[in-house]
Order: C-alpha cells, then sequence, then structure tokens
C-alpha cells in the first residue's frame, strides 16, 4: 500500500460519483495538481469538513498511486473555505482562476510557482476587486508558469524594439509581436493590431506583484486592448470552454 502524504492544495474541480463519493481536482503546493476519489464524502463530516468545494484552501492527506490514475483521498483540513467568495462577482472571479490554471496544468506535474500564483489571487480576492490589472497580470503569468509566455518585447523578425512604438502586431499563433513594417500585410484573424505602450504594459505584468496590478487604473482603451490580447493568447491552451466566462459575460450585461 503506497505511504500517505500530505501537501497544502487548493480545490480546482469537484464531481459526484456514485451514491456517496466524489472525484477531487486539487492542486498541490509541491507536487502539481491530482484528481482522487474520496470515498464517502458526501456523507463524512469528519474527514472532509467542508472542505471539498472548489475555491477551498486545504491541507490534503492522499495516497498516490504509481502511474496514472486516480489517488486515494483519507481526509483534509481546512484552511481558507469556499463560503469566504459566497458574493456572486467574487465567486465567479475566483471559478475563472481556478478553471484557468485547471486548463494550463497538466497532472503530477509540480510547479509550485503556479501554486503560489493562484493561492495569492485567491487571498487578494477577498481584500479587493478583480480590476482589469490584475486579472491580466495573473494570466501574463500564468502564462509564463505554463511555458506559454508570449515575447512582446521586440519584433519576432528584425528583433526591433516596440516599447515606443506607436502600433504593433500580436502575432496569436507565435506568441510574440511584430512591428507594423514585418507584419504580413493582409489581414489574419490571429494577426492583433495593439499600441507599443499596451504591449509594453503586458510585458511588465509578467513580474508586476499581484497586490500592485490590483491597484493600476488604466484607460478603457488599454483595458480593451489588453482583455483581446490576453484572450487570444490563452485559447490555444483551453482545453474546453470555460463555464465562468458565461457568469462573468452575465455578471458585465446585468
Amino acid at each position: 500500500m503506497a505511504t500517505s502524504v500530505a501537501h497544502e492544495a487548493i480545490i480546482l474541480r469537484v464531481r459526484a460519483y456514485g451514491e456517496s463519493d466524489k472525484i477531487v481536482t486539487f492542486l498541490t503546493d509541491a507536487a502539481g495538481k491530482f484528481t482522487g476519489i474520496a470515498k464517502g464524502a458526501k456523507n463524512s463530516r469528519r474527514r472532509f469538513p467542508n472542505c471539498l468545494d472548489p475555491l477551498a484552501r486545504v491541507r490534503m492527506h492522499y495516497r498516490p498511486r504509481p502511474g496514472p490514475g486516480l489517488v486515494f483521498l483519507e481526509r483534509c483540513d481546512l484552511r481558507r473555505p469556499a463560503t469566504a467568495y459566497g458574493e456572486l462577482p467574487r465567486l465567479a472571479y475566483g471559478q475563472y482562476l481556478v478553471e484557468l490554471v485547471d486548463s494550463l496544468t497538466e497532472e503530477a506535474h509540480g510547479v509550485p510557482e503556479m501554486f503560489q500564483l493562484l493561492d495569492q489571487a485567491l487571498e487578494l480576492l477577498l481584500a479587493g476587486p478583480a480590476t482589469s490589472p490584475f486579472l491580466r497580470a495573473f494570466e501574463m503569468q500564468l502564462l509564463h508558469h505554463a511555458g506559454y509566455s508570449p515575447q512582446l518585447s521586440f519584433c519576432g523578425r528584425c528583433r526591433r524594439p516596440l516599447r515606443d512604438a506607436a502600433d504593433a502586431i500580436l502575432d496569436l499563433q507565435h506568441s510574440s509581436a511584430l512591428c507594423v513594417q514585418c507584419s504580413p500585410g493582409p489581414e489574419n484573424p490571429t494577426l492583433v493590431r495593439l499600441s507599443g505602450q499596451t504591449l509594453s504594459i503586458l510585458e511588465n505584468l509578467k513580474l508586476l506583484p499581484l497586490g500592485a496590478a490590483q491597484t493600476l487604473q488604466w484607460e478603457a482603451r488599454i483595458q480593451s486592448d489588453a482583455a483581446l490580447a490576453l484572450s487570444g493568447l490563452l485559447a490555444p491552451h483551453l482545453r474546453r470552454p470555460l463555464r465562468s466566462l458565461r457568469v462573468l459575460h452575465q455578471l458585465a450585461h446585468s
């Protein structure tokens, strides 16, 4: 029998299994993402006390299995309850963050920086609103930790710096930027025209603490361009449509 291990974790996804069990996907602080089965979790208040809800921060005790397959969840200790995100906008943005992380992480592939990023973002979400700079900083840093960081500082062809360019082209297909002179020319859905200022702002977000990003204020054009750019950069790495986006869209138009 495998030895039990324990890690700090954030619950990403949960579904019912049978009459009393749950299938739980969680991200650990050191060992990566796992999916496990919690036997009798629907009826167990002692082993899983209000722990198995998406967004909850817990200490998860589980037994790993050799090779692929579900780990066996033994018990968990609650650190930060999912009920803290009871307000609808906060809940919707929190679900968006965990859905993104779930989509961009592989099973049993430890990336401690990914856990730290998500944990900090969820803490900040309790302290203040999910501003546009906060969300874009999270997305840029998530792409970086997942190994998909876009190159935005200079033209991917002629290497010309783009910081002071009036306009530049974001090549979504290659996650890089082009100067206007090196752009292929005809309109292409994988090419997005942005200002050099926007590209510079996005590049700086890679290293900006999330707390500092949360307090930034952007003009409407920067917000719109940055959201369009990140949506395009993230799209190739999403394994399924994000349900939280539908909720966020409804909130924005309610």
